[in-house]
């Protein structure tokens, strides 16, 4: 029982290290999306990043200890929540991957340039606030719900 509750432990810490981390994307999503001050812009963009990779992180420790608790503890590992579960935080992990981290890439690769301009160029803004870049956003927030709905919830 000791390691199920370790287990348990240190899945829901990695919950709470997701949300920080969720908390300081959605700040510099806001903010980059705001800013009309080059710096500020490039502080913002970094503050995406770190928090993208610790979100990345956070999400694969709570999908490992979050299943290996439930094993320990003798959940059923093929109940359907825990499917939709593992389903969602394979995308959750996945679609970041290849869409959001590449377009923070590329803003990122245009910052010496917009820094000599002195201003933010209108390729980083159709980057990190544009129609695409937003749908994805809400996708992954929603998804996120989802996982939580999943994992309060177990509806099915």
């Amino acid at each position: 029982m000791v390691l199920a509750d370790t287990l348990e432990f240190i899945h829901i810490l990695a919950v709470f290290v997701l949300l920080g981390s969720l908390g300081m994307i959605t700040y510099s999503s806001a903010m980059l999306a705001r800013t009309e001050d080059v710096h500020k812009f490039e502080i913002y963009l970094t503050i995406g990043s770190t928090g993208g990779m610790i979100s990345g992180l956070a999400t694969l420790f709570t999908g490992v200890f979050g299943f290996l608790a439930a094993w320990e503890i003798g959940l059923s590992l093929t109940a359907g929540w825990l499917i939709a579960a593992y389903i969602a935080t394979g995308a959750a992990l996945l679609v970041p991957m290849f869409t959001l981290k590449p377009w923070g890439d590329q803003a990122g690769k245009l910052m010496d340039e917009s820094i000599q301009a002195g201003h933010i160029l209108p390729a980083q803004r159709a980057l990190l606030s544009g129609p695409k870049f937003r749908a994805v956003e809400m996708f992954m927030y929603g998804l996120l719900i989802f996982i939580a709905f999943v994992m309060v919830f177990k509806p099915f």
